[in-house]
């Protein structure tokens, strides 16, 4: 099997979980990734095995986010992985792969003839999981334009320099952080599909809080101090600071990405029997 997954060049949850596929699927065949915007270059803000796409084949199957659905003809299998709710989906894909209940609720509601397939969300736990390490007195967040800047701004305005921003950093700094830091707060927005970011934390021993509505089981964040409103988030994010650290049973919520690589597998095995998918 020939695999060409496609992905964009910033830095978010969804670049690494396309990443994650192209590896998985580079182990059932050959897949290479194929950057689209600018820069046109692999991702360097994390770890990884992936190699760019030099065209050295045709591919019997293309991978691709909701964010950019290319066509590329009848004899390609189109595979719309769909990391959020940011684009509709194009009646071109074969499949739709979902990261949650919600993502497959919010595809049926206006694509109701394409085929769906849920896959939950994992991340490789290793390099987060938490140590042991003595916890500091840090609450971390996130302060990209949609990440509800407004929200930081309340946060350091009562806790100064307790507050401590993870944007911009390597996943290798992010995971250092969070297993140091006692708290990270969390908002979501109502285009993602399955928040990465509060996982990760989880697995560090962070306690994490977040408003009800984004610490949710259809988004696979069931856990948490869930907050009504920003108003008592903020406060919250101060009362967690002397809450106890996670359990190892709380921190196991969170699967691991080989379970994840497991369903894919067999999912590529289902398509290569009834798609006519190449095992090349």
């Amino acid at each position: 099997m020939h695999s060409v997954v496609f992905s964009p060049p910033w830095q978010a949850g969804g670049v690494k979980s396309l990443y994650s596929v192209c590896q998985w699927l580079d182990g059932l065949g050959t897949s290479r990734i194929q950057p689209f915007g600018d820069p046109a270059e692999l991702a360097r803000w994390f770890e990884h095995r992936c190699l760019l796409f030099d065209l050295s084949y045709k591919p019997d199957l293309v991978v691709y986010p909701e964010v950019y659905q290319p066509r590329l003809g009848s004899q390609v299998f189109h595979v719309c992985f769909a990391v959020g709710k940011h684009q509709a989906i194009e009646p071109h894909a074969d499949l739709v792969v979902c990261r949650s209940r919600e993502v497959e609720d919010w595809v049926h509601s206006h694509a109701p003839h394409l085929k769906t397939q849920l896959i939950a969300p994992s991340i490789d736990r290793r390099p987060f999981e938490y140590d042991g390490r003595r916890k500091q007195k840090l609450i971390c967040y996130f302060t990209r334009p949609d990440k509800h800047p407004e929200t930081a701004q309340a946060l350091r305005h009562r806790y100064g320099d307790c507050v401590v921003e993870i944007q911009g950093r390597t996943e290798r700094e992010v995971a250092e952080i969070l297993k140091d830091a006692k708290v990270l707060v969390w908002r979501g927005h109502d285009k993602e599909g399955s928040p990465r970011p509060p996982k990760e934390a989880l697995v560090a021993g962070c306690v994490v809080v977040g408003l009800e509505r984004d610490l949710h089981a259809r988004l696979g964040t069931n856990f948490g101090i869930k907050c009504r409103n920003i108003d008592e988030l903020v406060t919250a994010a101060g009362v967690a600071l002397g809450a106890p650290t996670p359990s190892a049973s709380e921190r196991a919520l969170v699967r691991h990405s080989d379970e994840e690589r497991k369903d894919w597998a067999l999912l590529i095995n289902e398509l290569r029997l009834h798609s006519g998918i190449s095992k090349r």
